[in-house]
């Protein structure tokens, strides 16, 4: 039977926190990763139902996405009563229902 390797070379347990520097860094990477979705899914939305001329709203929509994804994350981040799983899942929009909300919006 072959010999099972074994990785030595593990920096933390999976109950130790990494460095602050090293935190601070995946979380700006996570968070600029992943704004480029949470801001198109809306922009496709606005541009092709309403067009060029609907920039007020565009910008409505895209701070309501940002804004909903941002508090949908912190409550998956808690899990505090019953609601999130205790860690960092981004909760972003969905390119599913793209052209449910383009017909929503063209039939008024």
């Amino acid at each position: 039977m072959a010999d099972v390797s074994t990785n030595t070379d593990i920096r933390f347990d999976p109950s130790e926190n990494p460095p602050l520097p090293l935190t601070i860094g995946m979380g700006l990477q996570l968070a600029l990763l992943s704004i480029g979705g949470v801001v198109l899914t809306p922009a496709i939305i606005i541009r092709s139902a309403l067009g060029d001329g609907a920039n007020e709203y565009l910008a409505w929509a895209v701070f309501a996405a940002v804004v909903v994804c941002g508090i949908s994350t912190i409550l998956q981040a808690l899990g505090k009563f019953r609601v999130g799983a205790g860690y960092i899942l981004l909760m972003g929009t969905s390119g599913a229902f793209i052209g449910v909300c383009i017909g929503a919006l063209v039939k008024g």
